[in-house]
């Protein structure tokens, strides 16, 4: 018989059991020919993610806190530095291959490329695929844990620039994506932040080093966001719902004191 056998890194590989004589059976190891994408590796569903964790933020004053309500988006504050809502550029691949690669400092070489309003899922926004809508089925073929690698899987590009406070510098900074359909991964300024999936919940990560750490000036940096539409997460999404990708809900960066703060 075979079993699949995840091991560290998202490399594969099958385990072998043989009977031979005298009732003895021995296990060998059956390398698959290359380890998988990050999106189809049931063994790989966040690398430098935060913990899950109730929504979290840093206020000026207690009076701050107590005036704001629960409905309230995001707080306006020094401590954060909204990214959304505006207009990122964007690019929109047909199939993981044709996907662009971040390419230095700069991210993606996004010459050329349109923008999209963020959040949005580029269905609604009218681009690439329609919206698909399934109560039972599948949106590809059900074969756990692969997902297409052809047209069906588009990939979304993103890139946009901020510049963080000065008054920032010194402190911790956190990067927070609040939705991400289904699976992504994160640079600044050409340096790999992150990988996360689950559509449903926030993808957090600590991007102290890349922009905030002592000694450092404030200065433009580069976020860039690739998400692929389906992943081997999407097997455990799949329910009585619309089929929709990319950054779907609000994106920010938000501050916290070096030595001392709740997490």
């Amino acid at each position: 018989a075979r079993r699949p056998w995840p091991t560290r890194g998202g490399l594969t590989s099958c385990w072998s059991y043989r009977r031979v004589p005298y009732n003895f059976t021995y296990l060998t190891r059956m390398p698959t020919s290359k380890p998988r994408e990050r999106w189809a590796d049931e063994a790989c569903f966040e690398v430098n993610r935060e913990r899950m964790h109730v929504p979290l933020r840093a206020y000026e004053s207690r009076a701050a806190v107590l005036g704001r309500r629960l409905c309230d988006e995001l707080p306006a504050g020094p401590w954060l530095l909204a990214l959304t809502p505006a207009r990122w550029s964007f690019s929109l691949a047909s199939k993981p291959a044709d996907a662009p690669s971040v390419s230095g400092p700069g991210g993606f070489d996004a010459a050329g490329w349109g923008d999209l309003q963020v959040p949005c899922s580029w269905e609604v926004a009218g681009v690439g695929s329609k919206p698909v809508y399934l109560n039972e089925r599948y949106p590809f073929k059900l074969d756990p844990p692969r997902v297409p690698t052809d047209e069906r899987n588009e990939v979304g590009s993103y890139q946009v620039s901020f510049t963080l406070p000065a008054r920032w510098i010194g402190r911790r900074s956190y990067l927070v994506l609040d939705g991400l359909g289904s699976a992504a991964t994160v640079w600044i300024d050409g340096a790999e932040v992150g990988y996360s999936q689950d559509s449903r919940l926030p993808a957090e990560f600590e991007v102290t080093k890349l922009v905030s750490a002592e000694g450092m000036s404030a200065s433009e940096h580069v976020l860039s966001v690739q998400v692929v539409r389906y992943s081997d997460g999407s097997y455990l999404e799949d329910q009585d719902q619309w089929w929709l990708s990319g950054i779907q809900r609000h994106c920010f960066l938000y501050s916290k004191p070096a030595r001392l703060a709740i997490r």
